[in-house]
């Protein structure tokens, strides 16, 4: 195969992968951190969240996915939680600075971005 054919079929598959990670590039603003219903308070006993990409832990709870779909600014994930241990499908949806949590359908608060050394949470 001579260069230019190369050159010909490395364009279109370049082109190919940059639109196929476009959609992950446009999903929003990562969820990934420290949050609690006062920004300003970020200790587990203050009711604060640690949110990992497969996990997130409170005061009384935790939680291990297996699997993360994310359409926008809304996550979900399937896994299980503990207190006491069992399948939960956990929804997070960020509306401007405010993240809302759900475990299998029921709220479990509202949450903002915690503040820098305004405490560590779980």
């Amino acid at each position: 195969m001579n260069s230019r054919a190369v050159i010909q079929l490395f364009v279109p598959a370049s082109a190919l992968l940059l639109l196929a990670c476009t959609p992950a590039l446009a999903a929003g603003r990562s969820i990934v951190g420290e949050w609690a219903p006062d920004p300003r308070r970020c200790q587990p006993i203050d009711g604060a969240l640690k949110i990992a990409p497969l996990g997130m832990a409170g005061d009384e709870f935790s939680c291990d996915f297996k699997s993360v779909s994310r359409e926008g600014d809304v996550v979900t994930w399937r896994g299980f939680c503990s207190a006491p241990r069992k399948a939960a499908t956990v929804v997070a949806s960020l509306r401007g600075e405010v993240l809302s949590v759900r475990v299998n359908g029921d709220s479990i608060g509202s949450y903002r971005r915690c503040r820098p050394g305004s405490g560590n949470a779980a």
